[in-house]
Order: structure tokens, then C-alpha cells, then sequence
């Protein structure tokens, strides 16, 4: 009996110590789970995005690249927006607009809008940014329209352009005319140190060449559009199996471009969703046609028939991408092939011949900024063997490589341009642009075609302009188009409210979290 009394005595005892151990592993448990709660928590208050490089500027005009756009459209809002949906002008710091004898265009405001910095938002600020955008020689396609803008109230502006223009919306929704604080323009404010709008979002930190981290404006204006994640955070990552690694691992959320090569591994992955994106984004093969023996038409068009866009898709892309050969971007209503020179060795040499010089002093360099480019580069250098020009490779950063383009010290460039409609994109050939623009033609009868396509209202007439325009430039190759990109964007699968531009933007404020 006492050793059947012994034997209970102990099992209880040892019962106790079990449960004993038991309360303290469900005391670490709990410690556990709501660590990993909080980690939830914050993680769901966190986007991080994946960028291919650095934006050059975060002003609204002295730039003209896709990342700074990006990262302006979180910081500042215009008198429009384009839609990312639909590529289409809607109202975003105006209520309503409306438009007399063609010229006069009275825009009414929205009230109770607050700078970043806590300052109203009214007309004057309106006249302020808009004649500070037309100081700005980089905005002159975007402004070069606008004969006056006034105060009609406080919340109430009259733009009248020079001429009937059926461009001014969309103009207006471009990052050139998005509005400042009147005295801060006044004031000289760094708006690329310190970014100061009214948008979704507040420039928090930049730590150059690493990240941007902005977190949500709480006082936004308009709710339906309000930041849905309180704080994003851009890492800059160059290389493009680094940016797939990176999510793979949960290191971050969004990748803003995902090379091809990488994209056959991401789809296989359940937890990332891999968005393809069909865009107007022309990747162009520009010429500095001020340098000789560039500024020869028949040097040109024989460098454009003899780039083999068929060898840039399958060697650079891994196939995501469509040929262009047309001075335009396809997928608009005006878009059009008319005089395009396609690919054609033997044509090519017919126009070195008619050029009349010897290739072999031809020298090419090609300025590039990352590593899909450098890798359509050095396709269109082994083509340009074939004619027996001497093509080299240069990359550089993105701010050194626009501090080469705006200053015209290039010879030849890799860029991209995917604007919101046909109108905008030929304007870019007049001959105002031949500072800003790689590509635009010193032509009169081109700048003439330019001006008439720019005041007809009549869409049908308006998109002939637009073909003959296009023909014109088709012929003379001051920028040679290689083809249109099929963007590869790849994300969290938890993260939804993704909603991608063919122009090559994303609506970071409408995302969210499952």
C-alpha cells in the first residue's frame, strides 16, 4: 500500500511539473504570436517597392523620366489627372471645367485643399505653377499653349491658349503643370530637397543611391483616393535577378521591372503574382542629329535598317516585347506605319552608299543606364559591324546619363517615351524640342504639320495630321524605334488594388493588403 500511496504521490507531482512546463511553453506561445502580430501589423502598414535605379529628380520640371514621374505622382496632383486605366484626362484639382470660342478655358477648384506644409490651396497657386512651368525650357511642349493664366476667384482659374488646342487636358494631367505653393516658388524653394505638393504622400527620407521612403498625407483631399498603406518605402536595385531574389525572399512587396529571364522562376511561385503589362512605351534608338555625320538623313536610315529588332526581343528581352519600327508608339487610335523602314540588310547598304562616306570613321557611342540596355546595345553594336560601324557601349548612372542628354553631349542614347495619346508624342518632332529632345527634326514643313495637328479639334482630321507627321519622320529616322515594351511587374500575392499604366505608372496610393 505505501508503495502504491509512494508511486500516486509521484505521478502527481510529476503531473504538476508537466503542467508547469505546459504554462510556460503557452506563456512563450503567446509572446511568440503577438511578436509575429506586431511584425503582421507593421508589415501591413509597409508597401516596399523594388526600383531599377534612382530617380534623377523629385521636382515636377526638371526631368523628364519614368521613376521621377513616379514618384511625383505620389507628391503632387494637377488641374487633371491621366487615368491609369483608361489613359484619359479626369479632373483631379478641379471640380469641372468648360470651354469658350474655343480658346478660353475656365476651370473651377476644389476648396478646403491643404499643402504638405500646411498651406491652403487656391488660384494663385494655380497662376504660379503654371507660369513657373513655362519658364522651364524642358516644359515647352507641355506650355507652349498657354497665352495667359488668371485668378478669376480664389478658386477659380481662365487659361487661354494661343491658338484652339485639343491638347490642353491632357497637357495639364502631365507632371510639367502639377501645382506649387505659389510662395514657395517665390521663395526659391529646393522642390527636389524637399518635395512640397498636395498629393497622397510625404517625402520622409532620401538616402541617395539607396532609398525613398514617403509616408501617407492624412489630410488628402480626396478619400476615394487616399493612401491605403501608411508608408512606402523605394529600395533602389540595379540587377535584375537582385530584384527577383529579393522578393522571392519577402525582402520586398512590389518590383517595379522584372527582367524576362527572371520571370519563368516568379510564375512558378504561388505566393507572387506576375503582372504583364502592354504598353505605348516605345524603346527608340535616338541620334544626335546635330553631330556629323549623324545630321545626314541617308547614314541615318541606313543605321535604322540595319538594326535587327527580331535579335533586341529574343537576345535582351526574352521575348517580352513587340517590334516597332514607326515613329510612334502602336495602340492609339492615330498610331500608324506609313513610310516605317523595317529591317533589311541590303537596304541598308543602299543608303550607306547613297550617304557616300567610309563607315569605318563612323564612331557610335551609346550611352545606356542599366543592364537591359547595355544588352540591346550590344545587339545593335553587333548589327552596325555588319556596315562596318564602330559602335561602343557606355553605361552611366541615371542623373549622369540626363546631364548628358540635356546638355546635347551624346552622340547616340537609349530612352523610352510612352505619353498618354498621339498628340502629345508628335509634338515632340517640332523643331522648339531639338534642345530637350533627342529626335526632333530642324523641318519646316514638319513643324508646320506640328502646329496644324495641334489646333485641329476634329478628331478625324487631327489623326491625319498625325499620320503625315509620323510618315515625315519615318523617312529621315531622327530617333529609330526599336520596339515597345511588354513590362514584366511582380508583386506580393496578398497585395491587391494593383493597377498597372500602359504608360508605365502605377496608382501606389490605391493599394492595400488582404
Amino acid at each position: 500500500m505505501k508503495k502504491i500511496i509512494s508511486m500516486l504521490l509521484v505521478s502527481v507531482m510529476a503531473l504538476g511539473l508537466l503542467a508547469g512546463c505546459g504554462s510556460s511553453n503557452s506563456s512563450a506561445d503567446k509572446t511568440k504570436d503577438n511578436a509575429e502580430a506586431e511584425t503582421a501589423t507593421e508589415d501591413k502598414d509597409t508597401l516596399r517597392v523594388a526600383l531599377t535605379s534612382e530617380p534623377p529628380s523629385l521636382t515636377t520640371c526638371d526631368h523628364d523620366s519614368l521613376i521621377s514621374v513616379g514618384m511625383n505622382m505620389l507628391t503632387y496632383n494637377g488641374l487633371m489627372r491621366i487615368d491609369n486605366e483608361t489613359l484619359q484626362p479626369v479632373p483631379d484639382l478641379a471640380t469641372e471645367y468648360s470651354v469658350e470660342n474655343d480658346v478660353e478655358w475656365t476651370f473651377k477648384l476644389k476648396e478646403g485643399v491643404k499643402f504638405h506644409d500646411g498651406s491652403d490651396f487656391t488660384a494663385e497657386d494655380v497662376v504660379a505653377s503654371l507660369e513657373y512651368a513655362k519658364s522651364i525650357p524642358s516644359s515647352v511642349t507641355y506650355t507652349n499653349q498657354l497665352k495667359s493664366v488668371e485668378a478669376v476667384s480664389d478658386y477659380e482659374v481662365k487659361i487661354t491658349t494661343v491658338e484652339p488646342y485639343a491638347g490642353l487636358l491632357y497637357d495639364l494631367g502631365y507632371h510639367f503643370n502639377w501645382i506649387l505653393p505659389s510662395e514657395l516658388i517665390a521663395s526659391g524653394h529646393d522642390f527636389n530637397e524637399e518635395p512640397i505638393g498636395t498629393g497622397p504622400y510625404k517625402l520622409k527620407e532620401w538616402i541617395s543611391g539607396t532609398s525613398l521612403t514617403f509616408e501617407a498625407n492624412e489630410e488628402y483631399f480626396d478619400t476615394e483616393r487616399a493612401a491605403k498603406i501608411k508608408n512606402l518605402v523605394f529600395t533602389i536595385i540595379p540587377e535584375g535577378v537582385s530584384r527577383a531574389i529579393a522578393l522571392e525572399a519577402g525582402e520586398v512587396d512590389f518590383v517595379w521591372e522584372i527582367a524576362g529571364a527572371d520571370a519563368a522562376t516568379l510564375l512558378e511561385n504561388d505566393d507572387i503574382v506576375v503582372e504583364e503589362v502592354d504598353s505605348v512605351d516605345n524603346v527608340i534608338f535616338f541620334l544626335n542629329v546635330d553631330k556629323e555625320p549623324f545630321n545626314d538623313p541617308n547614314l541615318r536610315n541606313a543605321i535604322a535598317c540595319a538594326i535587327n529588332r527580331e535579335d533586341i526581343i529574343a537576345g535582351a528581352l526574352n521575348g517580352y516585347g513587340v517590334v516597332n519600327y514607326s515613329a510612334i508608339s502602336q495602340g492609339y487610335v492615330e498610331s500608324t506605319d506609313r513610310g516605317a523602314l523595317e529591317y533589311n540588310l541590303d537596304k541598308a547598304k543602299e543608303y550607306l552608299e547613297a550617304w557616300g562616306g567610309d563607315p569605318s570613321t563612323v564612331e557610335l557611342p551609346i550611352l545606356v543606364t542599366n543592364e537591359t540596355r547595355v544588352a540591346i546595345a550590344t545587339i545593335i553594336q553587333s548589327n552596325l559591324a555588319q556596315l562596318g560601324i564602330n559602335v561602343t557601349v557606355e553605361s552611366m548612372d541615371t542623373a549622369t546619363y540626363f546631364d548628358c542628354w540635356a546638355i546635347g553631349d551624346y552622340t547616340g542614347l537609349i530612352a523610352s517615351w510612352s505619353p498618354s495619346n498621339a498628340l502629345t508624342y508628335v509634338q515632340r518632332y517640332h523643331s522648339e524640342r531639338r534642345q530637350q529632345y533627342p529626335g526632333a527634326v530642324n523641318d519646316p514643313a514638319i513643324d508646320a504639320l506640328v502646329a496644324e495637328a495641334k489646333a485641329t479639334l476634329d478628331d478625324a482630321e487631327r489623326a491625319e495630321k498625325i499620320a503625315e507627321i509620323v510618315e515625315a519622320v519615318n523617312q529621315c529616322s531622327p530617333q529609330i524605334s526599336l520596339y515597345q515594351s511588354r513590362w514584366l511587374r511582380a508583386h506580393d500575392a496578398d497585395l491587391k488594388g494593383v493597377v498597372l499604366s500602359a504608360t508605365g505608372y502605377a496608382d501606389y496610393n490605391m493599394m492595400y493588403w488582404e
